[in-house]
């Protein structure tokens, strides 16, 4: 899902421009309140939450999310300095996440997804910065206000080109089976037109019917309330 793969991107990001060299990514993590109760974690520490996500439609191939999400610098409670070093953190983190990939970036993805390396291409779409300051629980006091916290907030817009296709399901009512059987090139050409390739879904019985299915597709499939095998 692009919400995953954005955050994958940029956590990856954030950890070569504040760790350099450093191979293991302990440093960057989904928000979660319990990292104020966990006496094992190290600091800085930064996470990133996503605050708000609004989905809709831009075709039949694609959805677009816009998307509302935060970073938080955290730093462990000291009366040994003034947290300055909190600023040049924000500021790496700016940078990681507000510039594109480079092209030698793209190039090396491109070339990897070539090479079965991976199959997910780097994300593009620009990050903008709303708005940054000091977090504090205001009506209560407890493990997190020990902590000094800078909240830095920023939108973008991501998009999910293959989200109706992985939930899309064919079935080969719509075509007469003589059809198939005599031009299946021509069939495939019109699918490929409206968006679908025979060679991504899988072949599936269901009462007596052949269904395909998206070869992605993970999870249990259910059709009126039964499971169907993939």
């Amino acid at each position: 899902m692009v919400l995953q793969q954005f955050y994958e991107q940029k956590k990856k990001k954030i950890h070569e421009i504040i760790n350099p060299g450093q191979t293991q990514n302990d440093t960057v993590r989904l928000f979660n309140d319990n990292v104020f109760e966990d006496t094992g974690v190290t600091y800085p520490l930064i996470l990133f939450k996503y605050n708000n996500i609004v989905w809709n439609t831009s075709s039949e191939k694609e959805y677009k999310a816009d998307v509302d999400f935060s970073v938080f610098v955290i730093l462990a409670p000291s009366y040994a300095n003034d947290y300055l070093e909190s600023f040049e953190l924000a500021r790496k983190i700016d940078q990681a996440i507000l510039i594109h990939p480079n092209k030698s970036e793209r190039t090396k993805n491109e070339q990897d997804i070539l090479n079965g390396v991976t199959t997910i291409p780097l994300i593009t779409n620009s990050a903008l910065k709303v708005r940054e300051g000091q977090y504090t629980v205001e009506d209560d006091h407890w493990a997190k206000n020990n902590y000094y916290i800078w909240e830095i907030n920023y939108s973008t817009t991501l998009i999910e080109k293959e989200y109706k296709k992985r939930y899309t399901m064919i079935s080969n009512e719509f075509f007469v089976q003589n059809d198939i059987d005599e031009d299946k090139e021509l069939v495939r050409k019109n699918l490929k037109e409206i968006g679908y390739d025979l060679d991504d879904y899988n072949e599936v019985e269901y009462n007596g019917k052949k269904l395909l299915v998206y070869k992605n597709v993970e999870e249990h499939l259910i059709v009126n309330n039964k499971d169907v095998e993939l």
